[in-house]
């Protein structure tokens, strides 16, 4: 709570998120703050929620991919540097390459696209330059499944501003693997849309913990606004939707509620907290911001 204070923009009195204002004056905050302004933000917002937590036919190691930050980070980083070698615009994407930029160890960069490969998500075929390499190439399935979020967060904002960007994208895994491309440039270059909300990014770092999170603030929105929400938050309904065990679950909520984050009772959201509202708000409005300007680059290059 103490990360927020109240201003004005757009004529339209809203609490700023504490963790963005160093950076408001980046051009992704300026795309974003009108989207926070605008009427029936919340209910983009949860539009992005149900789609977050709709049921998939993700299994090991698929299921494992998105589930959990350092997993999903190395699967996008591999298609972001296929996309650059394709554009000729970065190296072949060896092993070598990928363990040098992604977070956690090496190991678990090998062991994670040895489970990628297994189940046909990546392939591996020699670099042509230099037969002692092996470049990675992410598929197609495996494409479509990281731009899983980012095409949610475009289909959001155009429910806010009228665009066709997640339509056009969602049918090409080829510019979507360029999306995500320019979109890791645009992080590496300078990280304004993920350091500023530790509480997500908290979440992220949990099996399944992102969707949980989604889960619960979809589950609020939906009951302040007067719509229906189907998931429960129960153990065991979180636990089949997302695919961890009940004591996962437990281990993702009880800290959250200890912490006054927010609270469920029988299955059902209770209250969440303001600041945690706002953080997501506002996480939420940065990456649709982001989505949009690196689709429209993406269609202009």
């Amino acid at each position: 709570m103490d990360q927020m204070h109240t201003e004005h923009f757009a004529g339209n009195p809203r609490i700023v998120y504490g963790g963005v204002e160093e950076h408001l004056q980046e051009p992704v905050w300026q795309a974003a703050m009108p989207l926070l302004a605008r009427p029936g933000y919340e209910r983009a917002v949860l539009a992005y929620c149900r789609r977050m937590v709709e049921p998939n036919d993700f299994r090991w190691p698929a299921n494992k991919i998105f589930a959990q930050k350092t997993r999903y980070i190395t699967c996008y980083m591999l298609i972001a540097l296929a996309g650059r070698f394709d554009l000729g615009i970065g190296p072949a994407p060896t092993m070598t390459l990928l363990k040098s930029v992604v977070p956690g160890s090496g190991r678990q960069a090998s062991d994670l696209i040895a489970g990628l490969r297994a189940g046909g998500y990546v392939t591996a075929e020699q670099n042509p330059s230099d037969r002692r390499e092996l470049i990675l190439r992410p598929t197609e399935a495996l494409i479509l499944k990281i731009a899983r979020s980012p095409l949610a967060f475009l289909a959001s904002s155009a429910l806010l501003e009228q665009h066709a960007l997640h339509d056009w994208m969602a049918v090409d895994p080829l510019r979507m693997g360029d999306l995500l491309a320019r979109s890791m440039d645009a992080i590496l270059t300078k990280d304004v849309l993920f350091a500023p909300f530790p509480t997500i990014v908290d979440f992220s770092g949990r099996d399944s913990g992102y969707l949980i999170l989604c889960a619960v603030i979809g589950a609020h929105l939906s009951r302040s606004g007067g719509e229906s929400w189907d998931l429960q938050l129960s153990y065991d309904a979180l636990s089949q939707r997302f695919q961890v065990s009940r004591q996962h679950v437990g281990n993702v909520l009880t800290p959250s509620v200890k912490r006054g984050l927010f609270s469920i009772q029988n299955g059902r959201i209770e209250d969440v907290d303001g600041g945690l509202l706002t953080e997501f708000f506002w996480w939420s409005a940065g990456q649709m911001a982001h989505y949009q300007m690196v689709a429209r680059e993406s269609s202009s290059g």
